[in-house]
């Protein structure tokens, strides 16, 4: 699956973040699982559900006439593609800003500071490798 179909827009992000939460679930429970995030209608959410098979984002066993959807892509999956693109529009360039940026505006728990501290750490040992 090419990382272009895992570019979500928002609307789509909302359907996927419910079906990750749990799944698989019946167009019923996504609404119910959704909420009072968006005010769509009954043909909408459908339509969302249609788009996101489609694009082989979500897919559907059917039982009798039921349709259970599940992600047929990891939110990981989705999150490096949505990455990746940030950094297409950037050029490559001011990555750093990007990446000090979000850090600053969502905070890190304490396994995401360990999580960045290994990748420095990593980095430093390759940069040292390559002098």
């Amino acid at each position: 699956m090419s990382k272009q179909k895992n570019a979500l827009t928002t609307p789509e992000w909302i359907v996927m973040d419910a079906l990750w939460d749990r799944e698989p679930q019946v167009l019923g429970e996504i609404i119910e699982s959704i909420g009072a995030r968006v005010d769509w209608s009954y043909t909408t959410y459908a339509s969302y559900m249609k788009i996101l098979a489609d694009k082989g984002l979500v897919a559907f066993r059917t039982r009798g006439r039921m349709k259970f959807y599940y992600p047929a892509v990891s939110r990981e999956e989705c999150i490096e593609s949505e990455g990746e693109s940030i950094l297409r529009k950037l050029g490559g360039n001011d990555a750093e800003k990007l990446m000090l940026c979000m850090m600053k505006k969502t905070g890190l728990s304490p396994e995401g500071q360990a999580r960045v501290r290994e990748i420095i750490d990593a980095l430093c040992e390759k940069d040292g490798e390559r002098a």
